[in-house]
């Protein structure tokens, strides 16, 4: 797949560069990550391919004859490849050679999934056939010709191309020179069918890990010019899609097999993975500022064990729990009523009314990956205003921005992830903020803001609870300014989140404006001097917790609660489990705060 803007270079993780599979004329394509920014969020994110076999040539006109007992190919000869097939039937003759070899089959026939765990013969995905590709693409023509059974330069011509057409034809598979893999004809002879969807939206990695493209499309990739295409910039790469049921003299396929290895995962260094996220300024290292000491109980002892602030920890607990307040009624049974379902570019997502109160329902958008990284699968929860902008889609809500830097729902999805986006009580109570908040202190006077937020999360962990898909022990929750505040919030109140990330969101009581009557009030200003944020902190631990600051609401004073707080995460001998990264260029999050945030969550659901 050819994947826009990269930014690192390949990574092998096998020894060897290639070994030949001599059995099958098959050559072994080593593991491989390399590093991209995605064409839709503008995201760094971290490619992993596994090692494939493939075949050192196209298949040719006697192969193929054999499996399927016809030549559909205009140009005749045994061993030229064999074109004018369709997608459909190249993939048939994949899984009925499989069969004849006493191998998996790896394609649903009937939906054209192509299942990569199975060990039968298969196209490549595109990404393979890049990473197969060895970077021969080759601009001067002189140098093409001698790897590649290829057209001219002429694009003004016309005679001159029906007489190419006219003269040319493919060619013996395997006469001319092969690339650095020991592959055949990778340029020129035929175009070759792959097993992907082209994107409709950018080049973009679906799923990061062995990409496959979208889960639905239109046409299918081709790669590799054929033996009348352009040598020059027209000719973008050789790479170019067609309907799968389209047949062309120009266009056949080679075979390619999984091995049956993931793609190995790189050892962590645990001390250079950190370090982005423990980038304390020297002259603020192990300040904690002026906010009260985590260590010392409420009775002046000095807390030095895990058992001992588990005592001291309760107290908080019931102290914030009192400032929160009390909805005064019991949690529903968790319910939530099907309204719309929406098929993404790789996860289907249901549009809900999630019961959260006898009688109320918020909105969430359920966000399950067609590919997920692994079954039962880890859940983040994205609170936000609205429910579009964590999915990157217009779903009628009153919040929408198009795919980005807030898009944390539809970037974990793409990652395997299932996706919870959630509505704030302030955009589903009321007309406005104004009105929302009226109501909830009609319906529950002695609610806060914050205190509807954390109960709402915990009606959405109850419904995370009953999914079968859903891994219970590894849910996550993310979130950026006003959902940067219910993430850290959530997380400290409900033990069942696993790891949360918080961006921008104030980490200090005085930092932002948490005495709006929608959060709190202007009473939280004069609450005891020794109550702030650090005190969260510590209930969240030692669960991970990342801070993200970009200098507005959070600056360098953040370090004073992050401080604060790994000292009880040292009780529990986990320093590395909080962590800040300060991105410095204000309260968006910039594109590769986003992607420690996300290496950040993945880290943690994934040990």
């Amino acid at each position: 797949m050819r994947f826009c803007k990269i930014f690192a270079v390949f990574l092998l993780v096998l020894s060897s560069r290639s070994s030949l599979y001599a059995q099958t004329g098959f050559v072994t394509i080593p593991s491989v990550s390399y590093g991209v920014v995605d064409g839709i969020s503008g995201i760094p994110v971290t490619v992993s391919v596994a090692a494939f076999f493939i075949a050192k040539t196209e298949v040719t006109q006697q192969e193929y004859s054999e499996i399927m007992n016809n030549n559909p190919s205009f140009h005749k000869g045994a061993d030229f490849p064999v074109e004018n097939v369709s997608w459909w039937e190249a993939v048939y003759f994949c899984n009925r050679k499989s069969t004849n070899d006493g191998l998996q089959p790896c394609y649903n026939l009937r939906t054209g999934e192509c299942d990569l765990k199975k060990n039968g013969y298969r196209l490549p995905t595109d990404a393979e056939w890049g990473i197969a590709l060895a970077g021969n693409t080759f601009t001067d023509s002189d140098d093409i010709h001698a790897y590649a059974n290829i057209g001219e330069s002429n694009t003004k011509n016309i005679p001159m191309l029906l007489q190419s057409l006219a003269e040319k034809k493919t060619g013996i598979v395997g006469q001319l020179r092969p690339n650095e893999n020991g592959l055949y004809d990778m340029i020129g002879n035929v175009w070759e069918w792959c097993t992907d969807y082209r994107n409709p939206v950018g080049d973009t990695p679906m799923p990061p890990q062995n990409p496959q493209g979208p889960s639905h499309g239109v046409e299918r990739v081709i790669r590799g010019g054929s033996f009348i295409s352009m040598v020059n910039n027209w000719s973008r790469g050789y790479r170019s899609s067609m309907k799968p049921d389209y047949k062309s003299r120009f266009i056949g396929f080679r075979l390619c097999r999984s091995t049956g290895v993931k793609p190995a995962k790189n050892s962590i260094d645990i001390s250079e993975w950190i370090r982005p996220y423990k980038n304390t300024p020297d002259s603020l290292v192990d300040n904690t500022g002026n906010l009260s000491s985590l260590t010392i109980d409420s009775h002046g002892r000095k807390i030095e064990s895990p058992d001992q602030w588990n005592t001291h920890r309760e107290f908080l607990k019931n102290k914030w729990s009192e400032l929160l307040g009390n909805m005064n009624n019991d949690p529903p049974e968790p319910c939530a009523e099907l309204i719309q379902t929406i098929t993404g570019d790789c996860y289907t997502g249901k549009l809900m009314y999630l019961q959260v109160e006898p009688d109320f329902s918020e909105k969430i958008y359920v966000m399950m990956p067609d590919r997920p990284v692994r079954v039962p699968a880890p859940v983040i929860i994205v609170p936000y205003y609205d429910v579009d902008t964590p999915a990157g889609e217009n779903l009628g809500g009153r919040n929408f921005e198009p795919p980005g830097v807030r898009s944390f729902a539809y970037l974990m999805v793409r990652h395997g992830y299932i996706a919870v986006a959630v509505r704030w009580f302030g955009e589903s109570y009321g007309a406005q903020y104004g009105e929302a908040v009226a109501n909830l202190k009609l319906k529950h006077p002695d609610i806060t803001g914050l205190g509807k937020w954390v109960w709402d999360a915990r009606r959405v962990v109850d419904f995370i609870y009953t999914m079968d898909e859903a891994d219970h022990n590894n849910i996550g929750i993310i979130g950026h300014s006003l959902g940067g505040k219910m993430a850290l919030y959530a997380a400290a109140m409900d033990e069942r989140i696993t790891a949360a990330v918080s961006s921008e969101l104030g980490i200090g009581l005085e930092f932002s404006n948490y005495d709006d009557f929608w959060y709190y009030g202007d009473f939280i200003r004069d609450i005891d001097a020794t109550t702030d944020h650090h005190e969260l902190l510590a209930l969240i631990a030692p669960r991970p917790f990342l801070l993200i600051g970009g200098d507005e609401y959070d600056t360098d004073k953040s370090w004073y609660y992050i401080n604060a707080a790994e000292s009880i995460y040292s009780l529990y001998d986990k320093p590395n489990n909080i962590g800040y990264f300060n991105h410095g260029e204000g309260h968006t999050p910039t594109p590769e705060a986003v992607r420690l945030s996300a290496e950040w969550l993945m880290y943690y659901l994934n040990r």
